[in-house]
């Protein structure tokens, strides 16, 4: 480690990766925290569950108080989380003694009640915590086609969570919201069995402090296929290969040295099952020993994979089973394991080592027995070591005089979907894209939004993609009579996501609708019409500030250098924003979008510019079809 931290900081460019590569999950899991423990950073490649990292569990437990007052454990986490970090004796004092004849009363209202009972300095913590949570059914109120995890973030925000996590911790809420969102039903999913499915098939990030040219790595050895490290530990060489389960039927397929009647290459052997009370047949026996000299090759193959993936250095752990009879300790060989495929190779060495270890053992217990006699023998009296104490639990909260920003918002912010014009289902990039021409620091990055608000930016996207489709063909009043024909199948599409047939019928409707308005304004015609090199959704890749990122642009073209210009002399990239609120004032919001979404466009025109060259004057237009507005200026 520390020659990999010398090289990183010496900025040289030789790489220096220390993979620690286990067979299995749970080998890696104490590594995992030993190395936090010693504060050394490791990128851990899906080894983490999501749902086990405490930042999550902090998120979930607001979530679940959020939607159940009821719920005391949830509550509990709420006033334990960092951003309250109450002590145990002031949860006592608001939980623990309620004299309610009747049924509990709601935690928040004991919290509210018992609030001059707490120490001072949890008396200013519970009652921010109380004040922000205040907020969140008139912030869901406000916003009620916003995604639960939109609100959710919010008001984690609001308490200020963004202050308690690191970065890691950070990306790996990022990836609950999300999560949340995709919630089709909202709220009633939370608990049931489908959000837990969910939720359970998602693992925690890699730390994005750790380098992955520098430092160490954490990964199953099945990840790291085609891929190489300087330095390879393979820990828990010992460990046995986990077995099938018994099979009731037992079948074998294999490979026939000629085609048979019919043509197959294959044949499939089933074993016959055995009668109670009776012993396998050979049958069975045979197959049985086909699958164990499977399973064997299959041992050989992780080991070299694992040994193969070392460039420099390979270290490779076990620690061997041993059994004692009549003080005296005997080494097993091990069983099915790697260590046992790689045992003609090791068996003199960890024989060996076993020896050192007896002696060594012999010698330290003889050492004691006579410690044990020295202090029986004492003038002193018997001492006893006492055991070390327990580590005492660090109480981790926000300073008591904690007040969140009032600027901080969220990408998911539902002020921010109804002015973004936001459309999800795009390949646009997910992470921040720095644009060499402006001093906009990222690229917008696009939030899953309320399914309703969803719907319609998708299906307002595909009618525009089909009408500058059918504009190449047809003149503009036979087009719009074309597209009203796609009406019924944009509504299936949005009944496809999880909406209801009423809402679906509506969205495509409204759908249609601000896709006709486009066409009847003219500079949205001008966008849809045909145009030298005009493309709708183009899907490019490019290198954008050294990075290879993949985008999709709503509609590309040639034309003049001003709105509704013929020609071909200029490019044009137009990105459509559809599900900003109907009673925006142009003036006073038109800036501020165009600060929000400028860098994605020109992040669009830097990979244009790559594969076309940049000779030619390039323009970027937002276009907004529910005020038939076009920004657009000179990039």
């Amino acid at each position: 480690m520390e020659q990999a931290r010398l090289s990183h900081d010496r900025g040289e460019d030789k790489q220096f990766r220390i993979a620690i590569l286990g067979r299995a999950k749970n080998h890696l899991v104490p590594i995992a925290q030993a190395l936090r423990e010693a504060g050394i950073p490791f990128r851990a490649v899906e080894l983490e569950q999501l749902a086990a990292r405490p930042e999550v569990l902090d998120a979930l437990a607001l979530a679940r108080a959020l939607l159940n007052p009821q719920d005391r454990v949830a509550w509990l986490g709420v006033l334990r989380a960092p951003w309250c970090g109450l002590s145990l004796d002031d949860l006592h004092r608001i939980a623990g003694s309620d004299d309610s004849e009747q049924r509990p009363q709601p935690l928040p209202e004991l919290i509210a009640e018992r609030l001059p009972l707490l120490s001072e300095q949890g008396r200013v913590a519970a009652a921010r915590v109380l004040d922000s949570l205040a907020s969140a059914p008139a912030l869901r109120a406000a916003n009620p086609t916003a995604s639960l995890g939109t609100w959710l973030e919010l008001v984690w925000l609001r308490l200020g969570g963004a202050s308690c996590v690191d970065a890691t911790a950070h990306a790996n809420l990022d990836l609950f919201w999300s999560c949340l969102d995709r919630l089709l039903d909202g709220e009633p999913e939370l608990l049931g069995p489908g959000f837990s499915a969910a939720l359970d098939k998602l693992t925690a990030l890699p730390d994005p402090g750790a380098d992955s040219n520098f430092g160490v790595q954490l990964m199953t050895i099945h990840k790291s296929k085609g891929l190489e490290f300087e330095v390879v530990i393979v820990p828990e060489l010992q460990a046995p290969a986990g077995r099938g389960k018994p099979r009731m039927l037992t079948w074998l397929e294999r490979g026939l040295p000629e085609p048979g009647e019919s043509g197959e290459i294959t044949e499939f052997l089933v074993a016959p099952l055995q009668r109670k009370r009776e012993g396998r047949g050979r049958a069975k026996e045979w197959v049985d020993r086909v699958y164990r000299e499977r399973e064997s090759q299959e041992t050989r193959r992780i080991l070299y994979v694992a040994a193969t993936r070392a460039r420099e250095e390979l270290h490779l752990f076990a620690r061997p089973a041993c059994k004692e009879k009549d003080g005296e300790f005997t080494l097993v060989e091990p069983g099915n394991s790697l260590l046992a495929t790689a045992w003609p190779a090791l068996e003199d060495e960890v024989r060996a080592r076993f020896e050192e270890w007896k002696t060594a053992r012999t010698v330290s217990v003889s050492d004691k027995n006579q410690e044990v006699v020295s202090l029986a023998a004492s003038s002193e009296g018997n001492l006893v070591e006492m055991p070390p104490p327990i580590r005492p639990t660090l109480l981790r909260r926000l300073p008591a005089d904690y007040r969140p920003k009032q600027d901080q918002a969220s990408p998911r912010d539902p002020s921010f979907r109804l002015l973004s014009g936001e459309r999800v289902g795009d390949d646009d990039p997910q992470t921040s894209i720095s644009s060499p021409s402006t001093a906009v620091p990222s690229l917008y990055t696009r939030h899953e939004g309320g399914l309703l608000s969803r719907a319609l930016g998708t299906a307002v996207h595909a009618l525009l993609e089909e009408l500058a489709r059918l504009r190449n063909r047809l003149d503009w009043q036979t087009a719009r009579s074309a597209l009203q024909q796609f009406e019924p199948r944009i509504a299936a599409q949005v009944r496809a996501i999880g909406v209801d047939q009423h809402q679906a019928s509506q969205i495509a409707a409204e759908a249609l609708q601000l896709a006709l308005i486009a066409s009847r304004d003219p500079i949205g015609s001008w966008i849809l019409s045909p145009h030298t090199e005009a493309a709708s959704e183009a899907a490019w890749a490019g290198v954008v500030t050294g990075d290879l990122r993949s985008v999709r642009v709503d509609r590309v073209f040639r034309a003049g250098p001003t709105p509704g210009a013929e020609g071909n002399d200029c490019w044009w990239i137009i990105d459509y924003k559809t599900t900003h609120a109907g009673n925006l004032d142009p003036e006073q919001a038109l800036p501020g979008l165009r600060q929000r979404f400028g860098p994605q466009l020109e992040a669009y025109a830097v990979i244009l510019r790559n594969l076309h060259g940049g000779d030619a004057p390039l323009f970027a237009g937002l276009y907004y079809p529910r005020m038939a507005l076009l920004d657009w200026w000179e990039i």
